[in-house]
């Protein structure tokens, strides 16, 4: 009798918590342990269960221990972030009208404070968890949205999503991408496809330079838009009475190379090794009026093979970016993209004239700035150099993030005087 009473109150107690407000008739998953701090992901060896019931990004409620409300939020047993908190507040529901008022809050940001508009048709509108959506980047290109999913919850609820954007972005079209390493950690096809009618390619502004954007084969979303500021402060430093020589190495689409000449340089040498990317770059180039100027070299190769021409040649520049992609994706890589950072780094240095700036770039989140720093402080030890570090960069400002999710913090963009130890 008293093992049934026991049980009819623990059932009662789970039903009223299931009345509790921010997950009305939500499915409850619990925590094994306390969590800790604020941080929205929940890894699966946190939780209880499995839920196999549960389809993958499906809503949830959270729930510690002792039964108390933790949050709510997208749930996937697939993948090791098994809960993606969205909110913990008890009084919110997550639907439709929840997605319009935070893309209306993204907008916010870049529209009120940053002002790009003024300045450009072309920004991050919501950044992930940097704008409280975990597992969501939305880019704006012209009229053009590409929605690129992280998460199995998004592409569930890519309904809500869509209506949102709309009813900011009434006229736009919404392209929908995912990568490959996303559907696989998700355990699940994320890729909803471009509308039928979308677009392949599109032009965008970004202040008095023009670029393209493949919005279906273009790496990411389509164009790399965290690099927006470092490549106007490239222009500004390619200015002077005779303007610099400048080489742009991983150029991809000649981002860096075309700002650079626009901003004043007098020679410009982009080097990448896809070729596909240098096809791009002589289009923006072209797009740009650049398409007849000598002085504008595009060239297909390997950036530390041209580098290593150039120094036994004695060929040296008075600016220098090294933009690579990605170097590592799990900590078992770190090492080997360390060793590759230091290489092209000191490659670079020795290729650059005394009191030269080097622009040092890394988009690999897993490796800290301060790890990056101590990779160049090697590299100048190598070079024989003396590195001036004049500023340390990031990502756009249209790419927040929150001090509670440090990994959103992932470009690293050092700016420096090169100059040569006695």
């Amino acid at each position: 009798m008293t093992k049934r009473i026991e049980r009819t109150r623990q059932k009662r107690e789970s039903q009223e918590r299931e009345r509790l407000p921010g997950g009305r008739d939500l499915p409850t998953v619990e925590l094994r342990t306390q969590r800790r701090g604020l941080h929205p992901w929940v890894f699966r060896r946190m939780l209880g269960g499995p839920y196999r019931e549960l389809e993958p990004g499906a809503l949830v409620r959270a729930v510690g221990r002792d039964g108390r409300y933790v949050g709510t939020g997208f749930y996937n047993g697939n993948s090791e972030i098994a809960l993606r908190l969205l909110t913990d507040n008890p009084n919110e529901s997550i639907d439709e009208a929840w997605f319009e008022k935070k893309i209306g809050a993204a907008l916010a940001l870049r529209r009120d404070v940053l002002r790009l508009e003024d300045v450009t048709d072309a920004y991050r509108v919501a950044h992930s968890e940097g704008d409280g959506l975990s597992g969501l980047v939305v880019d704006r290109f012209a009229n053009t949205l590409v929605v690129e999913l992280f998460s199995a919850g998004m592409h569930r609820h890519l309904a809500w999503v869509r209506q949102a954007l709309l009813a900011h972005f009434p006229d736009a079209q919404i392209v929908v991408r995912a990568d490959k390493r996303s559907e696989r950690h998700e355990g699940i096809a994320l890729d909803g496809g471009p509308a039928p009618d979308a677009e392949k390619t599109l032009a965008i502004r970004e202040s008095n330079v023009r670029f393209h954007v493949d919005l279906r084969h273009g790496h990411k979303t389509g164009f790399f838009l965290d690099q927006r500021e470092n490549r106007a402060r490239v222009a500004e430093l390619a200015r002077g009475p005779l303007g610099k020589r400048v080489f742009d190495g991983f150029c991809y689409t000649g981002g860096f190379g075309i700002c650079a000449k626009k901003g004043g340089a007098a020679y410009v040498e982009s080097v990448d090794l896809d070729e596909k990317a240098i096809d791009g770059a002589k289009r923006n180039a072209k797009l740009n009026g650049l398409e007849r100027d000598e002085s504008m070299q595009f060239v297909h190769g390997n950036v530390f093979d041209v580098l290593r021409a150039h120094r036994s040649a004695r060929r040296s520049f008075s600016l220098m970016v090294l933009d690579p992609a990605k170097l590592a994706v799990s900590r078992a890589e770190t090492e080997k993209a360390m060793s590759a950072y230091a290489d092209m780094q000191r490659l670079g240095m020795q290729c650059l004239e005394p009191g030269g700036v080097l622009v040092a770039c890394s988009c690999t989140g897993l490796v800290s700035e301060e790890q990056f720093l101590e990779c160049l402080r090697a590299a100048a030890s190598e070079a024989r150099a003396e590195l001036q570090i004049f500023h340390v960069g990031g990502a756009a400002a249209d790419h927040p993030f929150v001090a509670r999710v440090p990994e959103g913090r992932y470009l690293k963009a050092v700016f420096a005087r090169v100059l040569p130890l006695p």
